[in-house]
């Protein structure tokens, strides 16, 4: 066994001897629902691997999709991660308009400890988006690969040209034969539409992005204690919700122990409650649904105190 100091030398040795590294990812704010069920997701996944054929050179370390936005930590070089996001856009442009509203932000990332919070991050997005979910459980990204056995598979070689046309919604692509295809949503029959996508572990470097853990310990601890380091990166890419209500209601009981005297939810005065409100608002990016099921408030006085996202 490796001692903690060997471990995370190691794991800075990886780090230094790739890049450049960055954090690439889609506004939850400026766009409009864009996949609802299961054949959606399904279909993304498709386009991601087909993307990620086409530009071999972009190493993806971490991905999730959500309903309307995405993330991506990815190891390029700045000139093709426009690119790469470009190619996904335009194939799921077709199907869903309203992707062109969905502009490709990133930020370079340029720490071991950095990389470690973005990975977890991205990997808790689902999760908390998403409450039938643990960051283990959600399926439309890498989260569940991480330390864990990858879900089964069939050989691509073996999906018929019926399938794989059902699969990517076009003509039967050129995809390696080894490639896996996991999650089919219904019998393997040729009457059956079926929801198979191209599992992450064959494109994506699952093994690249863990080793910049000391050991599998050290990750399920990023995703599920590092919650100041969230923070800070949901307020510097301008992301939404980023906690779960029992990871929140967990930041209040801090709250009310060092700012109210230990004082309950239930003994706080109106005024209290509002204030609190703001706090959950602009220090940990709570939703307007959100701070109304904590606080045991009315929508009508939460949209009250925050106008403009009222009704989100």
């Amino acid at each position: 066994m490796k001692t903690f100091g060997e471990s995370e030398r190691r794991c800075e040795a990886t780090f230094l001897n790739a890049g450049p590294f960055w954090h690439a990812y889609t506004s939850g704010k400026n766009t409009p629902l864009l996949f609802a069920e299961e054949a959606d997701f399904a279909f993304v996944m498709n386009v991601i691997a087909r993307a990620k054929l086409e530009y071999q050179d972009v190493v993806i370390l971490a991905f999730e999709v959500m309903n309307n936005h995405f993330h991506f930590v990815l190891c390029a070089q700045e000139a093709q991660v426009s690119p790469f996001w470009d190619s996904i856009r335009k194939r799921l442009k077709r199907y869903y308009p309203d992707i062109v509203y969905a502009d490709l932000s990133y930020k370079r990332i340029d720490s071991l400890n950095s990389l470690r919070n973005n990975i977890a991050y991205t990997h808790r997005n689902g999760y908390v988006a998403n409450p039938d979910h643990t960051p283990f459980s959600y399926p439309w990204g890498t989260g569940r690969y991480y330390f864990l056995d990858a879900p089964a598979g069939v050989p691509y070689s073996t999906v018929s040209d019926r399938e794989s046309r059902a699969m990517f919604r076009s003509r039967t692509p050129e995809m390696p034969d080894d490639w896996l295809v996991t999650h089919f949503g219904t019998t393997r029959t040729e009457s059956s539409q079926p929801l198979g996508y191209i599992s992450p572990a064959s494109y994506c470097a699952l093994r690249f992005g863990m080793a910049m853990f000391r050991d599998a310990h050290h990750y399920y601890s990023a995703v599920s204690k590092n919650v100041e380091a969230y923070s800070g990166l949901a307020a510097e890419i301008d992301d939404g919700e980023f906690l779960t209500d029992t990871e929140m209601f967990s930041q209040i009981s801090n709250i009310l122990r060092n700012q109210y005297q230990g004082l309950s939810l239930r003994n706080l005065s109106r005024a209290q409650k509002f204030d609190l409100a703001r706090t959950l608002r602009y220090e940990f990016r709570s939703s307007n649904d959100q701070i109304r099921r904590l606080l045991a408030l009315t929508k009508y006085d939460i949209d009250a105190i925050f106008p403009l996202t009222a009704g989100k």
